[in-house]
């Protein structure tokens, strides 16, 4: 592995804490804790690639987001240094780390910035991480697709057994996609569709 240099994660990213979501007006940008989604908020914390990391709660549930974000005080958001890793590069680097396994709560599960910088990690050059890139974002891309086909062909037969209609199917997912960054199949896709 020539060319690739041990780092600690501390000199490669800097953690931030969430905030408080209370004060947040309903909007269009997520808001994450520790589990996932919570809501969507009406302002953003950070709105550039940021590696999420739970900071109580699901510890190894951590995430990549490359949109306009908002965490709370149960998720550490990051900084990264993208002149030394890639954002996604690091997320797939420290997806296999378990992060459970630095538990260093007691009743509830808990993560502390020393500890998360602490960790030591093995980073290519930038050319290699791109070239590593180029071979995995398009497989979870087409991963990420496949769920969402799925997860569309589950909402739609629901529409189907409450009666709507194709139209009225339509509808709904335009209002779904407009109010939310959910992502629905294209409207295109509904060629196909058939109700009748």
């Amino acid at each position: 592995m020539e060319g690739w240099r041990k780092y600690k994660l501390g000199e490669i990213i800097t953690l931030k804490y969430g905030k408080d979501h209370k004060k947040l007006s309903d909007g269009f940008y997520p808001v994450y804790g520790s589990g996932g989604i919570m809501r969507y908020g009406n302002s953003y914390i950070y709105d550039q690639p940021s590696i999420l990391i739970p900071r109580k709660g699901s510890l190894n549930n951590m995430m990549f987001i490359d949109k306009p974000f908002w965490t709370v005080d149960t998720m550490f958001w990051s900084i990264i240094n993208d002149k030394m890793v890639l954002p996604r590069f690091l997320y797939y680097a420290l997806s296999k780390y378990d992060f459970a396994s630095l538990n260093v709560g007691s009743a509830v599960p808990s993560l502390t910035v020393p500890v998360i910088e602490n960790i030591e990690i093995i980073i290519p050059s930038i050319s290699e991480q791109k070239q590593i890139l180029s071979t995995l974002v398009p497989l979870d891309d087409k991963i990420a697709l496949n769920t969402r086909i799925n997860d569309n062909l589950i909402f739609i037969c629901i529409l189907l057994v409450l009666n709507f209609t194709e139209n009225q199917i339509v509808a709904t997912i335009c209002i779904i996609q407009m109010r939310t960054d959910i992502k629905l199949m294209p409207i295109e896709s509904f060629q196909y569709l058939s109700v009748a």
